[in-house]
């Protein structure tokens, strides 16, 4: 090659960089000058974003590891606007793509049955349409009794009425609306009532910031015509019928709900089959910006198996907002709700993984950036053993079940005959069972009839199961409520099973154990109040001479009616033993024992109440400062309420006054006359006043002989009374009550182990307590539950008891249960109607239907009392306790079994046994528990073209089930998604995992917080 054939090509070369160097030059200045604004706005608006991964919540399992609470993989549909929003250039484009996508892919699921994530707030049911933002407001105020046409605020302050009536208790005028609601809110009161400016229903602001999103400014618009005006906004086909036109906007509502996060893909349904997935792979064409993918579920693999400890979870709501300034968490999450799942919120919750995309301003994807896998929640191990829990949940259940036919509870220890002497307790249908480690305070079983399956919680509840978790009476307060539980939220009187305290407190104030008192059978205090023993009631029958220990073997009532005033009633002589101070001295007993007091359990429970005089002094004047208001209305010769008000009222403050220095009859009469009552009517006032209230506002001795036997004002659960129980048998200290053995840090593995406070009660002589323990052995030996242990062969201390109640059963439908008895009570139907009618018409206040019934049948015949009204009504049978602890040589465990109108205390012991036999290894039957594994499995569905293949795939567990999958196709029945494991080195397989991370046996575990409201 020659000199000018280089040169030239070194000429052409350099030819063609200048060129180039000119273009992209020219480009350059085109870009920033000529298209400089188009690009810089570009830059400007573009924005990064985080598409929230969300992360499977941290297990929930038993002290052996048993999996109580975990997740497993389903798939999941969602779908994203910025897809579908490409296929159209114009805003009628777009809503007509997304409406035939909506349209496809609603029929698809609804066809395969499965449940769309419906959210839209319109309802619409046999051509009715409702706002659910009203119903709810409706449904709070019927759970409230809140009349239906009261305004927010005047709801608020019927709330704080209210409360200050329960807890007698008076607030400050003074105080700020704000300052109320606090007050409210840290007695676990949360009205759902915005206080903020103008005091609105948080649900009435949430309707009116939902119709502004689709242009609606019209705050009283019926769902109706919202519902048109929506459909039309958004362009749908008129064709379709309004329920086909709601399943589009259930589907374009929760796009739309994405608001400024239009990146985010919006979930449509959950838990689909792989029937539904293949056919979304075969639509795909048409179903433009739907994907499916594989996310986790909380699911709870034993069932309703301690349902009331672990508790439930639910979407974020208005009232749990506060967690939202975790950045943690999204509007859109499940949390806890109640339980375990609730308390311990924040530790179960995971870190949510995130896919970082690149978005406009209008909040649309422009691309992908970066991904990260979230990391799982922390473990949680309970201190129950769900063997034990299992049996205590089918003893129990069995145990009612059985007393509702008057059966026979049947058992290798002997069986038991469940009918009463007189009757059968067919309304047995609830009731409770707790089981305490006797030296920790550990929580080792805690069942509560009837109970519920967590699971449906997980993916919204449907009508059915919203309804199955009613109670079936809503009229009767002991109709059993399955989100109810009674272990630590019922508060009843304790019956004989409290006879222990009263024991104690009079072996601390000087009581010789062996001091002996005969059995009279019964106590006249004159004025009609004779106080009997049980037996004497029963069968007019004797006990003979008692002391300390036969007494409580006996449950004899006539010993402890003489110890609780320190005097021999058989003898007309005083006890040598120190002052009793008209009972007091059990209360105090009682309260050293934190009877009044909450145990400390995580979960949510209410504390019981030592009965006061003060406090029955003070619900007395209450009483009678609303009675006597009302009825004298019409009672002065001179005055009524709306002649002289301030008058009225100063009378009637002068009537009430009276109640503080019991005056005679004649007196009560003379002054009643002063005050201008009208003659006619002063003997039935004096009455009133004299024998309904001021006779029984003081303690008198009679209120001293129940309190002592246990009945009366006493209110404790089973899990106090559980705790009170292990003190006595483990030497007189009181521990604080723990559900939860231990905490994990899943990232870590480091354990943070629950310990218990341990307090000893106060008592002069620790003694005493032998003396309690032998009455209690001698129950099982000989006593009362002799028949129930008498082949059991280890030695248990108990004591039976059994609760008084009182009334009537309501039935569902009071005004029927009126009108159907007319005859009865002698008054025309015609004219009981009209009567009511215009009570109703007249009354300053909206009740019930039947109030206005009744008012009317009992003006209409005044003979009538209220008491007769009810007379066909079916009477509450009592309350069933049982508790004992085991081994009596050797204290470990303390049981202790509540029925709801069991009758007999000694209903309740074949199931406490059981329990115990469970514990002890001696249980008789298999218990079996659910595989975890089973459920960590996407079952392929049989289709008409492959019924003989069903194939099946696990996922190892604590994995983060959230990745896309490959749909595949129908002919191809079996799924392999490519699920990604986090990292986990040196970790052992899974397999090894439960085995490695069980939990020993561990003392002195405990409490650290409590749980508020569960709304």
């Amino acid at each position: 090659m020659n000199n000018n054939d280089l040169t030239n090509r070194f000429y052409y070369i350099y030819r063609f960089i200048v060129i180039v160097c000119i273009i992209l030059c020219v480009r350059i200045i085109y870009i920033n000058v000529v298209e400089g604004e188009y690009y810089s706005n570009i830059a400007n608006d573009s924005i990064y974003k985080d598409i929230t991964i969300p992360a499977p919540r941290g297990e929930i399992r038993d002290r052996n590891g048993i999996l109580l609470a975990g997740n497993k993989p389903i798939f999941t549909v969602k779908i994203s606007k910025n897809e579908i929003d490409r296929l159209g250039k114009t805003d009628k484009q777009k809503k007509e793509q997304i409406n035939i996508i909506a349209l496809k892919l609603s029929n698809i699921l609804i066809k395969n049955k499965e449940k769309i994530e419906d959210s839209l707030p319109i309802l619409i049911q046999d051509s009715d349409y409702k706002f659910t933002f009203d119903e709810d407001i409706r449904k709070w105020k019927e759970l409230n009794k809140i009349p239906l046409e009261k305004t927010a605020k005047e709801s608020f302050y019927i709330i704080v009425e209210n409360y200050q009536k329960e807890n007698g208790i008076t607030l400050n005028s003074d105080l700020s609306v704000v300052e109320v609601q606090k007050i409210l809110n840290e007695a676990g009161i949360y009205p759902p009532i915005s206080v903020k400016d103008n005091m609105e229903f948080t649900r009435q602001l949430d309707k009116e910031q939902w119709l502004y999103k689709y242009g609606i400014q019209d705050k009283n618009i019926s769902a109706k015509d919202a519902f048109i005006k929506i459909r039309e906004n958004r362009r749908i086909d008129e064709t379709l019928t309004d329920l086909e036109a709601r399943n589009i906007l259930v589907i374009v509502d929760a796009v739309e709900s994405k608001g400024y996060l239009q990146y985010e893909p919006a979930l449509i349904a959950k838990d689909i089959s792989q029937k539904t997935v293949a056919l979304i792979q075969e639509n795909r064409v048409d179903l433009t910006g739907v994907s499916v993918q594989v996310e986790p579920l909380r699911y709870y693999p034993q069932g309703n198996l301690a349902s009331h400890i672990i508790g439930q979870i639910g979407k974020i709501s208005s009232q749990d907002e506060y967690f939202l300034e975790d950045e943690r968490y999204s509007k859109s999450d499940y949390v806890g709700k109640s339980g375990i799942e609730y308390i311990y919120e924040k530790h179960l919750k995971g870190t949510n993984g995130y896919e970082k995309v690149l978005v406009d301003s209008a909040g649309k994807k422009i691309r992908d950036i970066d991904h990260k896998e979230g990391v799982s929640g922390n473990k949680i191990f309970l201190s129950i053993d769900a063997k034990l829990q299992k049996v205590a949940e089918i003893s129990l259940e069995k145990t009612l079940k059985t007393l509702q036919v008057g059966g026979v509870y049947e058992s290798k220890w002997g069986n038991t005959n469940m009918a009463g002497a007189t009757k059968i307790y067919k309304n047995a249908n609830a009731g409770a069972i707790v089981a305490l480690d006797i030296k920790t305070g550990k929580v080792l079983a805690m069942a509560s009839y009837p109970s519920y399956d967590p699971n449906i919680f997980t993916n919204g509840l449907t009508k059915a199961q919203y309804d199955s978790l009613q109670p079936e009476n809503p009229n009767d307060p002991l109709s059993p409520k399955p989100l109810f539980n009674s272990a630590t939220m019922t508060a009843v009187q304790p019956g004989s099973i409290f006879k222990m305290v009263s024991a104690l407190a009079g072996l601390e104030n000087g009581l010789d154990p062996y001091y002996s008192i005969q059995d009279k059978g019964y106590i006249d205090l004159g004025g009609g109040a004779v106080y009997g023993n049980w037996l004497w009631n029963q069968s007019r029958q004797t006990q003979g001479y008692e002391n300390v220990i036969t007494a409580l073997k006996d449950s004899n009532n006539y010993y402890f009616y003489c110890i609780s005033v320190g005097y021999n009633f058989a003898t007309d002589q005083k006890i040598p033993m120190g002052d009793m101070k008209k009972g007091k001295a059990i209360l105090d007993m009682a309260r050293k024992f934190k009877l009044d007091q909450k145990t400390g359990i995580e979960i949510y429970e209410v504390a019981g109440t030592v009965p006061d005089p003060k406090v029955k002094y003070e619900q007395k004047k209450a009483l009678l400062k609303d009675d006597i208001t009302e009825k004298m209305k019409d009672k002065f010769n001179d005055i009524t309420p709306s002649s002289n008000e301030a008058e009225y009222k100063k009378r009637v403050d002068t009537i009430i006054s009276w109640i503080d220095e019991n005056p005679s009859r004649a007196e009560i009469i003379s002054r009643l006359s002063n005050l201008k009552v009208k003659s006619s009517k002063l003997e039935e006032i004096a009455d009133l006043l004299k024998y309904t209230y001021f006779m029984h506002a003081d303690w008198t001795t009679g209120d001293i002989f129940n309190m002592a036997i246990g009945q009366g004002e006493h209110q404790y659960t089973p899990i106090q009374i559980a705790r009170y129980i292990s003190a006595i048998a483990n030497g007189g200290y009181l521990n604080t009550v723990s559900v939860v053995d231990k905490l994990v840090n899943k990232q870590t593995g480091e354990d943070t182990f629950i310990e218990n406070e341990r307090l000893r009660v106060e008592l002069s002589n620790y003694g005493n307590l032998e003396y309690i323990k032998q009455g209690m052995i001698d129950v099982t030996d000989e006593g009362t539950a002799k028949d129930i242990f008498s082949k059991f062969p280890i030695r248990v201390a108990a004591k039976t008891g059994t609760a008084e109640t009182q009334g009537k059963i309501p039935t569902k439908d009071e005004v029927n249960y009126y009108l159907s008895h007319l005859d009865y009570y002698n008054v025309d139907r015609s004219e009981v109607l009209k009567l009511a009618g215009k009570i109703k018409s007249e009354s300053k206040y909206k009740y019930k239907e039947e109030y206005y019934i009744k008012s009317a049948i009992l003006q209409l015949n005044p003979r009538l009392k209220l008491d007769n009204l009810d007379t066909f009504k079916e009477t509450y049978s009592d309350y069933s306790w049982f508790v004992a602890y085991a081994p009596y040589d050797n204290p470990q465990i303390a049981v202790v079994t509540l029925l709801f109108q069991g009758g007999s205390g000694g209903h309740a012991g074949p199931a406490t046994r059981d329990v115990i036999a469970q514990y002890m290894g001696i249980y008789d039957g298999e218990v079996k528990l659910h595989d975890e594994k089973d459920d960590l499995k996407i079952k392929v569905e049989q289709t008409e073209e492959n019924k003989d293949k069903i194939t099946t795939y696990t996922l190892p567990t604590q994995q983060t089930y959230v990745q896309e999958v490959a749909i595949p196709k129908k002919e191809e029945p079996k799924i392999e998604p490519k699920v990604e494991q986090k990292s986990s080195e040196n970790k052992a397989p899974v397999e090894n995992e439960q085995q490695q991370e069980q939990p020993a046996s561990y003392e002195d575990e405990g409490v650290i917080f409590d749980e508020s409201n569960t709304p």
